[in-house]
């Protein structure tokens, strides 16, 4: 027997059921308190926290974060995380770490410093900081060579080009295998003959990436990028490349348990799983905008002919959402937000414009590679060839290039194909005919190389047009959480609108840091901020950019 049909009335009553059931799913997850488990210094886990006063934790975009826990001093595991001494003669070692879980995010850290306060009510409270994993990356160097000891660095710099995911992460694999490989410098345990080999086998590393092909990196289109380092930090090499490809960095410890990071992975428990990841799709057709009349509006960021301008072609019909999507609605897919905030909304909201200025890019100061050699090697043959076979009085004067040369050199060094002047002509087309005129990038390295075209491009870039926008959401329909079991997360788009503004413009933001606070007399509480931190200058990132270009630059003209 078949069953008989849902009339309409039995439809909608599933629908509110289903409606409601859902409801009380977001509900418990944000009721939900955190699982917070204590490991050692080895990683291995100590304790799970189960009596904590507070709990603050912060997780930046491509920065280091903090996660700070409050707990009685007289808790068995504040009085082990107090006892340095006793950690280390135990063998469980100084540092110690911890996991936070809340809605699928795994926030994990490192202890950076301890305090023991005393409260109004005489309580004793033991208040430790965590710095996020991220802080790892901070602390590698990037070597000119990383498969030669230091006593020998040959090329001076290291240069790698191609998508931007796969060249920073083979930048990064390669001087973490210098670290854990023992060809070039005594490992930790040099007693112990095993160790020397240890380098060679990733399942012992503390710090792995997830692989990424170049041909996985070239198909998915990902924005170019040239890393370039003589001894300088990955992560101040990286910030600026993962700004222009709107990447972001994953970090996500992973214990026994969890799913295998990628097929086949061999990895210790406790290893620190790197990945950098398009959750942008900026180039592949993301929203950027809109009107509550119209609806979001999609566009493509492209680089026009000279290569140094961006522009963004507005895409025409519906956004294509995955499929898969609407099977848990727990995720927002790459480059569509799924979370709107209208104008009515109880969220704080900044939004920021300011104009591009100048119309025309100036940078140079050395002629490029061989210029200046050509004419010094020309100026001495002619007057070598002139002079050879001359006579005054009867005694020959014999070769006087090098002379004439050494006289002549301040006139003729720098001056042929040392400066470069880049005109905007989109830009020109659309400021108007008032205008800013000339913006100069100062290059200590050579003109006409491809550090000046790096320089010139991050002139562009200092000087387009600024768009800061800051939510600041608490609480509401959504669930701040990992894909799979919140709607958005770090990283992820977001859409708003602002009260008053009669155009009814939406603006579009990535969420670039998100806070979560959890005390005993409140359930958990998550707050996002979409778009620039409020904490970093415009200015000062500009001013940091050109001076990594022009340092970078620099290192290219002693190659």
């Amino acid at each position: 027997m078949t069953a008989p049909a849902m009339t309409l009335e039995d439809q909608c009553e599933a629908i509110w059921e289903a409606t409601l059931a859902e409801d009380r799913r977001v509900e418990a997850m944000q009721e939900t308190p955190p699982g917070i488990f204590v490991f050692d210094g080895h990683q291995r886990l100590q304790h799970l926290l189960l009596d904590v006063v507070e709990v603050h934790a912060e997780d930046k975009e491509n920065d280091t974060g903090s996660i700070d826990l409050t707990i009685p001093f007289d808790h068995p595991v504040a009085q082990w995380m107090n006892d340095d001494r006793g950690r280390m003669k135990r063998g469980e070692g100084e540092n110690f770490h911890v996991d936070v879980e809340h809605n699928g995010v795994r926030l994990s850290g490192r202890y950076d410093s301890k305090t023991v306060k005393k409260d109004a009510k005489g309580q004793r409270l033991l208040v430790v900081t965590f710095l996020t994993d991220y802080e790892n990356l901070k602390w590698v160097d990037c070597w000119s060579n990383p498969f030669l000891p230091a006593i020998f660095q040959f090329p001076r710099i290291f240069l790698l080009a191609g998508p931007a995911i796969w060249t920073l992460k083979t930048a990064l694999f390669l001087n973490l295998l210098r670290i854990y490989s023992s060809i070039w410098q005594i490992p930790d345990d040099p007693m112990n003959p095993m160790t020397w080999l240890d380098g060679l086998d990733m399942s012992n590393w503390d710090i792995v990436i997830k692989p990424t092909t170049l041909l996985q990196d070239l198909a998915a289109g990902t924005t170019w990028a040239l890393f370039m380092s003589r001894w300088g930090k990955w992560d101040d090499i990286a910030s600026p490349i993962m700004a222009d490809g709107e990447l972001s960095v994953v970090t996500r410890r992973w214990r026994k348990g969890d799913p295998e990071p990628w097929p086949g992975a061999d990895i210790k428990d406790g290893a620190l799983v790197v990945d950098i990841v398009d959750k942008s799709g900026h180039r592949e057709g993301a929203a950027n905008g809109g009107t509550i009349f119209d609806g979001l509006t999609r566009t493509i960021r492209e680089s026009i002919g000279d290569m140094f301008e961006d522009i963004e072609v507005e895409l025409t019909g519906e956004p294509s959402w995955p499929s898969q999507f609407y099977s848990t609605m727990f995720e927002t897919p790459k480059g569509f937000p799924f979370v709107h905030f209208p104008a009515d909304y109880p969220t704080e909201t900044e939004f920021t414009t300011s104009p591009s200025k100048g119309i025309i890019i100036n940078t140079g100061g050395q002629s490029a590679p061989g210029v200046n050699e050509a004419m010094s090697a020309g100026i001495q043959s002619l007057v070598d060839l002139a002079t050879s076979n001359l006579n005054i009085a009867g005694y020959g004067i014999g070769p006087q290039g090098g002379a004439v040369d050494a006289i002549l050199k301040p006139f003729y060094t720098d001056t042929v194909l040392a400066w470069i002047s880049v005109k905007l002509p989109h830009r020109i087309a659309q400021q108007g005919s008032s205008h800013l005129l000339e913006y100069h990038v100062d290059l200590p390295g050579k003109a006409y190389t491809l550090s000046s075209l790096m320089a010139i491009r991050s002139g562009v870039k200092a000087t387009e047009r600024q768009r800061h926008g800051k939510v600041t959401s608490v609480g509401g329909p959504y669930v701040v959480g990992w894909k799979g079991s919140g709607h958005f997360y770090k990283g992820d788009r977001g859409s708003f609108e602002i009260a008053g503004d009669e155009s009814g413009e939406i603006h579009v933001e990535r969420c670039t840091k998100t806070t979560f606070d959890w005390a005993a007399d409140h359930f958990a509480q998550w707050e996002a901020e979409f778009g620039a931190p409020a904490d970093r200058d415009p200015v000062e990132q500009i001013i940091k950019m050109i001076s990594d270009v022009a340092s970078a630059a620099s290192m290219i003209g002693v190659w």
